[in-house]
């Protein structure tokens, strides 16, 4: 099976990534660095691309079967768009190349002070 994983470059999207190159599937890890990737494989190609940019998106989706989505940011109390922009462009993409299946993992959470104290 051909997958695409968006946000390759994390440490989710890298765990997706050797996990899918183990169960004998191509990948293709898109990354907007992808010259720091670290994986290699005969059936690994690293594609540069921001999910936030749905051209980028349509061209690195087309080709493939499934999508994987582990894009991710770092804790921050500014507006954050990745999650929705993204998944926004990469369902438009998979609509266009014809593409059923999507699995997103989000590690978006609540800042630890945040947490309501137990009594």
């Amino acid at each position: 099976m051909k997958l695409v994983v968006f946000g390759a470059n994390g440490p989710t999207g890298r765990l997706v990534t050797r996990q899918a190159l183990g169960e004998g599937h191509t990948v293709t890890a898109v990354a907007r660095n992808p010259d720091t990737f670290p994986i290699q494989d005969a059936r690994l190609r690293v594609a540069a691309a921001d999910a936030l940019d749905a051209a980028q998106v349509d061209r690195v989706v087309a080709g493939h079967d499934r999508v994987i989505s582990t894009l991710g940011v770092p804790y921050t109390k500014e507006p954050v768009t990745i999650f929705s922009q993204g998944a926004r462009n990469i369902a438009a993409a998979m609509d266009r190349h014809g593409l059923r299946r999507l699995v997103c993992v989000t590690s978006i959470g609540v800042h630890p002070s945040s947490h309501p104290r137990r009594s």
